[in-house]
């Protein structure tokens, strides 16, 4: 491993990212008259783009705890895990108790933690110089602007790389306690347990034999459970429902119908958001068939197909490009590539794709 050169690659691909995201906001923000206004958390340059959607919900439960009541309109916060906004609470005590700053530091202090890991976990598997360029792949996502923004994909992408890593160096116990944690972060983490059951059966000879499956050391997944289970003990005490992050997701599956109301329109039409949304989705399902040709490992093929499948279960094809930015191997495949050309190539579509996106979200034309 080459550190020093890797820690450039990062700094300079948050550096560049991020000086990107400041730009269109600023412009967006101040010289661009949107036609469709969304909720926002906070107000003033930057804040505004920032902490928009999704953000509303996580950094109000950061700021008051969950609530009883819908936050707006049919939507309740009860959908959203609690990490991310305890995490955002401990450290707004270094932002002087400003919870809407403290949660983008957080999620881009994250993003970049998440950078340092994956780099890591990417040297098991790729040369130096591919692993910095699945970085970029990763940093320059179509979905990628949510690793910006005060949402918890940052830490959920950090916890479930870290987890990984942990698994393949048999660091049990840690890849107990962060996939534990990735699980209190979003609702899709409990599903890393597919995964990391194949990493485990592969360390006990062989996921493909019987005897790697009758390891002992599954008992280390019961903590994905466990950390579901305290969410819903804790929902069930304080609402009377232990499966309110069910129930509130009913709101969202409705976007668009009564009593929900038009608060993402670009669903009720065909329209070029729609057509990029398909897009995107169809690109990672290109990448996951053509994911044979690099016979990549089982345990990250299953990451894959489970990222997919969750995504597509979620029925928010307005979120489908962050969802699946969380899928680092992916970005093994399109690094992988020999190909002179698409070095350049690749990392200049997906970074076209990432303004874009970054465009639709900053004016809430497309709720992330």
């Amino acid at each position: 491993m080459r550190w020093r050169d890797a820690l450039l690659a990062i700094a300079a691909l948050f550096v560049v990212t991020r000086g990107a995201l400041v730009l269109l906001a600023l412009v967006l923000e101040t010289s661009v008259p949107l036609g469709y206004h969304g909720p926002t958390y906070a107000t003033g340059s930057l804040l505004t783009s920032l902490t928009g959607s999704d953000s509303v919900y996580l950094l109000g439960i950061a700021a008051e705890g969950y609530h009883a009541e819908p936050v707006r309109l049919m939507f309740r916060d009860w959908a959203f895990f609690p990490l991310y906004p305890l995490v955002t609470r401990a450290f707004s005590a270094l932002t002087l108790g400003n919870i809407a700053v403290a949660g983008v530091l957080v999620a881009n202090l994250a993003f970049v933690a998440a950078l340092a890991v994956l780099y890591r976990l990417s040297m098991l598997y790729l040369d130096h110089d591919r692993a910095v360029r699945s970085l970029a792949f990763v940093a320059l996502a179509p979905g990628a602007v949510a690793f910006a923004m005060a949402y918890s994909d940052s830490l959920f992408l950090l916890l479930a790389a870290g987890a990984f890593l942990a698994a393949e160096h048999r660091r049990w116990w840690l890849m107990a306690f962060l996939y534990g944690l990735a699980t209190l972060t979003r609702l899709q983490g409990i599903l890393l347990g597919i995964p990391l059951a194949i990493l485990i059966a592969e360390s006990s000879g062989g996921w493909r034999s019987m005897a790697g499956w009758r390891s002992p050391r599954f008992g280390w997944l019961a903590a994905g459970p466990a950390a579901f289970g305290l969410f819903a003990a804790y929902l069930g005490t304080t609402f009377g429902d232990p499966l309110g992050m069910f129930t509130a997701q009913r709101a969202w599956s409705q976007i668009g119908q009564e009593p929900t109301g038009p608060v993402t329109p670009v669903l009720d039409r065909f329209d070029p958001i729609v057509l990029l949304l398909v897009g995107v989705l169809c690109l990672y399902l290109f990448l996951f068939v053509f994911r044979r040709v690099d016979r990549p490992p089982a345990a990250y093929t299953a990451l894959a197909l489970v990222t997919v499948v969750t995504a597509l279960a979620t029925g928010r094809l307005q979120s489908i490009g962050r969802y699946l930015a969380v899928a680092w191997p992916f970005s093994w495949t399109l690094a992988n590539r020999r190909a002179a050309w698409f070095e350049l190539a690749g990392l200049a579509a997906f970074a076209a794709l990432f303004v874009i996106n970054a465009v639709l979200h900053f004016t809430q034309a497309l709720a992330p």
